[in-house]
């Protein structure tokens, strides 16, 4: 036992000497400001972007809206200036909004009110109907049938994902086929009650899903007694803003200056779901992870005692997981011009690694420029390895925000330190989960492995290749 202790402190020193020797090799400057880069840092960082409070930070929230805020403080006390103008660290954008409201609902039967659990989802307009709903079974053979007025459905299990896509896939259906509204028989401990308690907040029209879903009142399974009439509100239109954070640092030298580097990350993530033991979808590696690397950055760029030649601009994006929606808004609205945008970096999971890969981040598209080639060589006697995934890094490539730069022509790629885990877009995305040490050596060397990039050493190329290998 003691041969063995005394094994792993000599293996624990040399990793210590190498790791000095590694910083001792930088020049004084880079020394300094990789200082700013601590594991102590990461861990205040990224545990309040995760945290519960924050409530998942879905598009649009007030925990979203707190994170963006705590975004831009960061960037201020980094020594940055608010916007390529200097003005407002947020670019502000509003989106469309809806909700469901359960005033001024009427439900009877033979007169008397009924009991219900409020609305799962309301139509643009008003629903009135008197009459006896039409019964549906989950299982009957019914995907076919016309219906003239409210159909009162019995839905399957109801626990997993995939049996809650069906359902709305199923009242879609219902709908289509001329379901004027719909009484979903549910028990009151049902997932569904608390995603009705859910819908009487804001939820962002999601472009990508045209048209209104239809008008569903949850209730308890029941016969009817009589004559059922039924006032189900429209569901409120309304406009919400969000914000993607946006901090720069002006070069140092006359003309590189008007030429930018992008360093950006997803601030949002998918929000909470009702019914689950835990229901809140913390994202602490997706992207809580990357907003700190982002910030830590930041904190390196803005010690250094001369600016990095080119412009340094830091970004935190809102709506990545609807649809990249903040990037794609920036880079229709870009507050630094696009052809001045020399390349983005995007950074995404990076605290978690895969076996062997720990210290090393792996860039997406490597075949579509040699950003990863150029970073890689500035890295590596840092300590950290640069490479290109073998499944990953084309699979991905426009899977995330770089994919809005990419798409206007700039050399766009994201990194990553990490794996699609199970805890991947589930509430077990827990900051405790992280390698915080990993990420931490990879967001060093990220740093490091930009500077010849943000100093005009090195200019990125496209391949012009559209796929691997062509």
């Amino acid at each position: 036992m003691k041969k063995l202790a005394l094994t792993l402190s000599i293996i624990c020193l040399s990793l210590s000497a190498t790791a000095s020797a590694q910083v001792d090799s930088l020049p004084d400057d880079v020394q300094t400001a990789l200082e700013e880069i601590t594991q102590n840092d990461v861990t205040a960082m990224v545990p309040f972007l995760s945290s519960d409070e924050l409530g998942g930070r879905d598009t649009p929230s007030p925990g979203l809206t707190v994170a963006s805020s705590y975004i831009a403080s960061r960037f201020r006390a980094a020594g940055l200036t608010g916007g390529a103008e200097g003005e407002s660290f947020f670019q502000v954008h509003e989106i469309a909004t809806t909700q469901v409201t359960n005033e001024g609902i009427i439900a009877t039967d033979a007169g008397e009110p009924f009991k219900h659990f409020g609305l799962l989802s309301a139509g643009n307009e008003v629903v009135e109907f008197s009459g006896l709903p039409e019964f549906v079974r989950h299982d009957d053979d019914w995907q076919d049938r016309k219906f003239s007025g409210v159909v009162h459905f019995t839905p399957g299990d109801l626990t997993g994902p995939r049996e809650r896509f069906f359902l709305i896939r199923s009242l879609s259906v219902l709908k289509r086929n001329g379901a004027t509204g719909i009484l979903l028989a549910v028990d009151e401990d049902n997932p569904m009650v608390g995603e009705a308690r859910k819908s009487l907040q804001p939820k962002m029209v999601n472009p990508r899903m045209p048209g209104t879903p239809p008008a569903t009142l949850l209730v308890p399974a029941r016969e009817w007694e009589g004559e059922v009439k039924l006032k189900l509100p429209a569901q409120m239109h309304g406009k919400a803003e969000v914000r993607n954070v946006i901090g720069v640092l002006k070069g140092s030298d006359e003309e590189l200056a008007k030429e930018a580097i992008i360093f950006s990350a997803h601030l949002d993530h998918v929000g909470t779901t009702a019914g689950l033991t835990d229901p809140i979808f913390n994202g602490a590696d997706d992207d809580a992870s990357g907003c700190t690397a982002v910030c830590e950055i930041a904190d390196a760029f803005g010690a250094l005692p001369v600016a990095p030649k080119r412009t340094v601009i830091f970004m935190t994006f809102w709506g990545e997981e609807k649809g990249l929606l903040g990037s794609r808004h920036y880079a229709a609205n870009p507050e630094w011009p696009l052809d001045k945008t020399v390349a983005n970096i995007n950074i995404e999971m990076v605290g978690r690694p895969e076996p062997g890969a720990h210290e090393k981040a792996w860039m997406t598209g490597w075949y579509a420029s040699d950003l990863g080639e150029l970073m890689a060589n500035a890295s590596k006697d840092f300590g950290v390895t640069i490479f290109e995934h073998p499944t990953f890094s084309d699979q991905l490539y426009r899977a995330s925000d770089n994919a809005s730069f990419v798409d206007k022509g700039v050399i766009a790629h994201s990194f990553s330190a990490g794996s699609l885990h199970d805890d991947y877009h589930q509430p077990g995305d827990e900051w405790e989960k992280l390698n915080l040490r990993h990420m931490t050596k990879v967001i060093q060397g990220l740093f490091v492995a930009s500077l010849p990039l943000a100093n005009g050493e090195v200019t990125p190329a496209s391949t012009g290749k559209q796929r691997p290998g062509r």
